[in-house]
């Protein structure tokens, strides 16, 4: 049987891949706590982490706001709304390698689209 930790690290991670929406750690842990009480605040957050640092999940660090997390490794972009913080996946984009590095030894590259959701975009066209 598989250890405590090892379950709970699995429960997390299958939660988030079932959200699919680019959830908060605060989201995570109230859906995970909603059927497994037990496992801690702390726990969900501290888990969330390690599987970015690992590279089993993304970390999408977005511009005022929190960070949200997302289990889909596959090749992707993202769009947030400008309006209501919503996060959803878009085909990517195929990103060259820039002329300068500013001095910076360059890690990764995301690309991050802003707009109006459809839901934001009906409310606008309504107050019209």
């Amino acid at each position: 049987m598989a250890d405590r930790n090892t379950m709970q690290k699995a429960i997390i991670h299958q939660t988030l891949r079932k959200m699919g929406c680019h959830p908060t750690a605060a989201m995570v842990y109230d859906r995970v706590h909603r059927d497994h009480p037990t496992i801690s605040r702390s726990t969900v957050y501290r888990v969330l982490a390690r599987m970015a640092e690992e590279g089993k999940v993304l970390r999408l660090e977005l511009a005022g706001g929190e960070s949200r997390y997302d289990g889909d490794l596959s090749p992707h972009c993202h769009v947030r709304c400008r309006l209501c913080g919503a996060v959803a996946d878009i085909p990517p984009v195929e990103v060259g390698q820039p002329a300068g590095d500013g001095g910076f030894l360059l890690e990764s590259c995301a690309v991050v689209y802003r707009g109006l959701c459809p839901g934001c975009r009906r409310q606008g066209e309504a107050q019209c």
